[in-house]
């Protein structure tokens, strides 16, 4: 893992929704995004970061996979087309899916979609 990736701990045990670092990101693992993605960082320990994405419809991420980290994505509120190792699903509120380092996956919004996911370490990928 690149030590220029990995995400420093939060200064405090406990973020308000205002105080979350809000970052408007337009690539993950330096491929372009179709439109851009708000991606809130809420949490970040020594082993792991929980953030926020929103997605508008139509916006996801190109094929990609992660060489370095866990990912565990929970959708809160919309609906998305996943595709993780091959397979496909259509997720919604209280699906949850996860990809492992070197699996190929990729997302797309398939209307206005919020998800929170927790990486593993804690690494940028935006």
């Amino acid at each position: 893992m690149s030590a220029s990736r990995t995400l420093p701990p939060s200064a405090r045990p406990f973020t308000r929704s205002a105080e979350a670092e809000t970052t408007v990101i337009t690539a993950v693992e330096g491929r372009p995004l179709p439109g851009p993605v708000r991606l809130r960082t809420l949490a970040v320990t020594p082993s792991m970061v929980f953030v926020e994405t929103t997605f508008a419809p139509g916006v996801g991420s190109p094929p990609h996979s992660h060489a370095d980290h866990d990912s565990i994505v929970y959708v809160v509120r919309g609906r998305m087309r996943v595709t993780i190792g091959g397979e496909t699903w259509e997720a919604g509120p209280g699906d949850a899916f996860q990809h492992l380092p070197g699996v190929v996956h990729h997302m797309e919004a398939l209307e206005e979609t919020v998800t929170v996911e927790v990486k593993s370490p804690p690494v940028r990928t935006w």
